[in-house]
C-alpha cells in the first residue's frame, strides 16, 4: 500500500471513531485512575486524623498551645490556668474573709455568672482581666530581676521552699492516688509537676521583687505635711450625728405578692412617701435644735429610721458623698444642723438629718497586731458551726497559744505559726500582720477593740472570739498617727500605681488559641 493510501485509510478509520468496546475500556480506565487518587487522598486524610486524635488525647496539643503572649514570651494553657486559679482563689478568700460569703457559685462556670449587671461583664471576664494584669506585672518584674541582678530574699525563699515541700506531699492526705493526679485536679489537666515548680518559683520571685519596690518608697515629715495640706478633707477625722430616713415605694404586699403599678402610680406613691419622710426628718431636726438628747431620739424613732449613729467618728475619705460637701465646709461649726437629700433612683429616696460635732487632725497612734484565726469546721453544705464545732476551734486556739508560749515566744515565732495555722490566708502570708488599726477601723468589733485598748503593751497576747472563729492575738505596738497612716497609704498607693503603669507599658498581653482549654 502506498503512503498516500495508508494515510487515507487512517483518516477514514479516525472519521469512523472508536469502537464501542474501545470507548468503554478508556472510560473505565479513567474512572479507575480517579478512584485511585480519591481513595488515596481519603486514606492519607484518615491517617492524619487518626494521628491527630492520638496526639490530642495525650493533651500534648492543649498543653503546649499558646494561650497568652506577653512581651514576646508565650504562656501555655497550663501556665494561664495556674494564674487564673490563683486569681480566682484570691477573690474567693477575700470575699469569704471579709463578708463571710462567696461571690459566685463555684460549681458553675464563671462564664455563665454576671459580675456587673450594668455592663453584662461576667465573672470570667473580670477574673481573666485580673489574671492578665497579674501576668503582665510578673513578666515585667521578672525581666527587671534579670536586668538588676536581684535575688529573692531569705524569707521569701523559705516560704517558697515550704510551699514546694507541701506541694510534693499534699496529695498524701487526700483521696488522690498520686502527686500528679492531685496537681491535675487542682491546677488543670495539662499541668505537670516540673512546670508547676517553675511557676511557683517565678511567682514568689516576682512578688518578692514587687514587695522590694513598695518598700523602696519612703517619705519624710515634710512629705506628709505637704500631702496633708493638699488633702486635709480626706485625712481629717469628722465626728457626725446622723439620722437616715428612707422614702420607699412598697412593691409587694404583706404576703410577699407583687403589687402591679404603672410608672405614674409608682411616681405618685414615691412622692407621698417623700413628703412623709421629709416631715419626720424636719421633726427630728427641730428636736435636736431644741436641745433634745440625740441618743434618746435615736431610740424613740428607731422603728421609723432607716439607720442612725450618734457622734460617730470617721476619716474624711469615708464620709458619705451625698453630704460630704456640707461636712467639709471650712465654716462648719460644732452643733450645725442640716437635712441633706439623696435620690437613689427607681423607687427610693433618702433624707439625712445631720449634726456636725467636730473635726480634727487625728494624732491618735494606730495599732499593729498579728493574729491567727482558727475557724470552726462546719458540716458539708452548712455555713453555721455547731456549739461543739465552736468549742473545738476554741480549744485548738488555746492549745496553739500555749504551744507558742512554751517555745521561743517571740514575735517571729508567732508570725511563723500564723503562716501555717491561720485560716485568714490574706494575712497569713505576712505572718498574720494587721497594721494601722484605729477605733474607727472597719474590723469586727471584738478584734478592733482588743487591738486599740489603750492599756495594751507590746507582746500582749489573748484570744478573741468573732463571727469568723477565734483569733489568737499578739500586740506588736503602736504605729503612725491616724492621719499620717492614712497619708502614707495614699502616697504608697499612688506611687506604686504609677510605677506599675510605667513598668508594664510594653507588656500588653494578647490571647491565643490555647485560652479555649482553660477550665473556668
Amino acid at each position: 500500500m502506498s503512503a498516500s493510501n495508508e494515510k487515507k485509510t487512517r483518516q477514514t478509520s479516525d472519521s469512523q471513531g472508536l469502537s464501542e468496546r474501545e470507548r468503554k475500556r478508556q472510560q473505565e480506565a479513567k474512572e479507575a485512575r480517579r478512584s485511585s487518587i480519591l481513595y488515596g487522598t481519603i486514606g492519607a486524610i484518615c491517617v492524619l486524623v487518626a494521628a491527630f486524635l492520638v496526639i490530642w488525647n495525650t493533651g500534648l496539643i492543649q498543653r503546649n498551645a499558646t494561650a497568652v503572649t506577653i512581651h514576646g514570651v508565650k504562656y501555655t494553657a497550663a501556665d494561664t490556668q495556674y494564674y487564673f486559679n490563683t486569681t480566682r482563689l484570691g477573690i474567693l478568700n477575700f470575699y469569704y474573709s471579709n463578708l463571710g460569703m462567696l461571690p459566685f457559685d463555684t460549681s458553675t462556670s464563671t462564664k455563665d455568672q454576671v459580675y456587673d449587671s450594668s455592663s453584662g461583664q461576667t465573672w470570667y471576664d473580670y477574673l481573666m482581666e485580673q489574671t492578665l494584669n497579674t501576668m503582665s506585672l510578673y513578666a515585667s518584674a521578672l525581666d527587671k530581676v534579670q536586668e538588676e541582678g536581684y535575688t529573692i530574699s531569705e524569707s521569701s525563699q523559705e516560704e517558697l521552699d515550704a510551699a514546694l515541700a507541701s506541694l510534693d506531699t499534699a496529695w498524701e492526705s487526700t483521696t488522690y492516688t498520686s502527686r500528679d493526679a492531685y496537681i491535675r485536679a487542682n491546677y488543670g489537666p495539662y499541668m505537670t509537676y516540673d512546670r508547676l515548680v517553675d511557676l511557683y518559683s517565678d511567682a514568689y520571685l516576682a512578688q518578692d521583687y514587687l514587695n522590694h519596690v513598695q518598700d523602696s518608697f519612703t517619705y519624710t515629715d515634710e512629705d506628709y505635711e505637704a500631702y496633708y495640706q493638699e488633702n486635709a478633707d480626706a485625712l481629717d477625722t469628722f465626728t457626725i450625728t446622723q439620722f437616715t430616713l428612707q422614702a420607699k415605694v412598697n412593691t409587694t404586699d404583706e404576703e410577699g405578692n407583687t403589687i402591679e403599678m404603672t410608672d405614674e402610680e409608682k411616681a405618685a406613691a414615691l412622692e407621698e412617701a417623700k413628703t412623709s419622710a421629709k416631715a419626720l426628718a424636719e421633726e427630728i431636726q427641730g428636736k435636736l435644735q431644741a436641745g433634745e438628747d440625740a441618743q434618746t431620739l435615736a431610740d424613740t424613732y428607731d422603728e421609723q429610721l432607716y439607720s442612725s449613729s450618734v457622734s460617730q467618728s470617721q476619716t474624711g475619705s469615708s464620709v458619705n458623698s451625698s453630704y460630704s460637701e456640707w461636712v467639709y465646709d471650712s465654716a462648719r461649726q460644732s452643733g450645725d444642723l442640716t437635712i441633706q437629700e439623696y435620690d437613689a433612683g427607681s423607687d427610693s429616696y433618702y433624707y439625712y438629718v445631720l449634726r456636725f460635732e467636730g473635726r480634727e487632725r487625728d494624732d491618735t497612734p494606730t495599732n499593729d497586731v498579728r493574729h491567727i484565726l482558727i475557724a470552726p469546721e462546719t458540716d458539708e453544705g452548712s455555713t453555721e458551726a455547731t456549739e461543739e464545732q465552736k468549742a473545738a476551734a476554741k480549744a485548738k486556739a488555746e492549745e496553739l497559744l500555749e504551744q507558742w508560749k512554751s517555745g521561743e515566744a517571740t514575735e517571729d515565732s508567732f508570725a511563723a505559726l500564723a503562716e501555717t495555722e491561720s485560716a485568714d490566708t490574706s494575712s497569713a502570708v505576712n505572718g498574720g500582720l494587721i497594721s494601722g488599726i484605729t477605733p474607727t477601723s472597719s474590723y469586727v468589733e471584738s478584734f478592733r477593740d482588743w487591738a486599740v485598748d489603750p492599756a495594751r503593751t507590746a507582746g500582749d497576747t489573748g484570744i478573741v472570739e468573732s463571727d469568723y472563729g477565734y483569733h489568737i492575738m499578739y500586740y506588736v505596738g503602736q504605729g503612725l498617727p491616724v492621719w499620717q497612716s492614712t497619708a502614707q497609704s495614699a502616697l504608697l498607693s499612688q506611687d506604686y500605681s504609677d510605677w506599675k503603669t510605667a513598668a508594664t507599658e510594653d507588656y500588653t498581653p494578647s490571647t491565643g488559641f490555647g485560652l479555649a482549654f482553660l477550665q473556668v
